[in-house]
């Protein structure tokens, strides 16, 4: 029971770097804030389900429920900050630092909840953590743009508010439980993606034609990659957790290299070996 976290932690990365594989087929037909809209939708239904076939009649104090709202809130201001982030900057550029908020929900978790690392756990998050960071990472194509500074602290400000909700997540979830927390997830961010919605697009929904069941597989895949990241959550340290739910960026890459029949650079496979070597750390 101690590792339970592992094999659901290993899920969201398949479901999550699957999932945004199949987004990439299928955003171009799309605008951000559509995304958005059908992703929330794809989550009040998985989710809502979810929470009602599972879900017990226990009562929880408003504190409790309140922690949980902020949570959810944090994640869905995140996706939000995220989009913004990319209209103003270069997705290479503003995606690794919106995606490097491990570190700052170790920090949180250290302190704030008491967990600690063994010197092996210690290790492997560092490994974890910089391979990521190592694989993902691309350089200047040589092109006069530059990111524009909005778009880079927009993307600070999605790495904080994922890194926090994380925490949060991890702290309510010990009082209330991950399927209540998921109920209350359904609610919270699908309510607020439906209000930037109406705010960025005006209110007009398109839905493309072409490539709708890939469009509606990767938001099924990205669904279901919470539920088993919310289940890791309540099974195991956020501090270890959260870096290797992290992780699925570099399968969402190593598959599109695949597809797209490329080679992997020599500093992906030098992050790819950090990586494996990090695996066995978690046990000791």
């Amino acid at each position: 029971m101690e590792l339970l976290w592992l094999p659901f932690s290993l899920a969201t990365i398949f479901f999550y770097g699957v999932g945004q594989v199949l987004a990439k087929e299928s955003r171009a037909r799309i605008s951000s804030a559509n995304y958005l809209l059908l992703l929330g939708i794809s989550i009040f239904a998985v989710y809502g389900v979810y929470w009602l076939v599972l879900r017990e009649p226990t009562a929880h104090d408003a504190h409790s429920w309140f922690k949980a709202c902020v949570a959810a809130a944090l994640s869905g201001g995140a996706y939000i900050a995220y989009i913004e982030a990319i209209k103003h900057g270069k997705v290479s550029i503003v995606g690794t630092v919106a995606g490097a908020y491990a570190p700052w929900t170790i920090i949180l978790a250290l302190i704030l909840l008491g967990e600690t690392l063994s010197a092996g756990e210690g290790i492997g998050v560092a490994l974890v953590v910089s391979g990521m960071l190592l694989f993902t990472y691309r350089t200047s194509n040589g092109e006069n743009g530059k990111t524009e500074s909005l778009g880079i602290l927009l993307a600070l400000g999605a790495l904080l508010l994922w890194g926090t909700s994380a925490v949060m997540a991890k702290d309510v979830i010990t009082d209330i439980g991950q399927t209540d927390f998921i109920g209350v997830f359904a609610v919270i961010c699908p309510t607020m993606w439906i209000v930037y919605w109406l705010a960025s697009a005006k209110g007009k929904l398109e839905v493309p034609r072409n490539g709708s069941r890939v469009l509606g597989l990767s938001m099924l895949f990205l669904t279901m990659g919470g539920i088993t990241m919310y289940i890791a959550f309540a099974n195991g340290n956020v501090s270890i957790v959260s870096p290797i739910t992290n992780l699925y960026p570099i399968l969402t890459i190593a598959v599109a290299k695949v597809r797209l029949k490329e080679r992997l650079t020599i500093r992906q496979y030098t992050a790819l070996a950090m990586l494996m070597a990090a695996i066995p750390l978690f046990s000791f």
